[in-house]
């Protein structure tokens, strides 16, 4: 039989890459929204103030 410490280390290395992953990909998904309704308010603010010069 394997040994318990072993074990034990093991798993939490595999348990802090998937975590590490999940949070990559999750933060990554969240500011790619918050990125594209940034953009899509600053280009409305910039054509609204375009219209009102003409």
């Amino acid at each position: 039989m394997k040994d318990p410490f072993i074990i034990f280390w093991a798993v939490m290395l595999f348990a802090s890459i998937v975590w590490y992953a999940f949070l990559v990909v999750y933060i990554g998904i969240k500011a790619g929204r918050e990125l594209r309704t940034l953009i899509r308010d600053l280009s409305a603010q910039v054509k609204a103030a375009d219209a009102a010069r003409k």
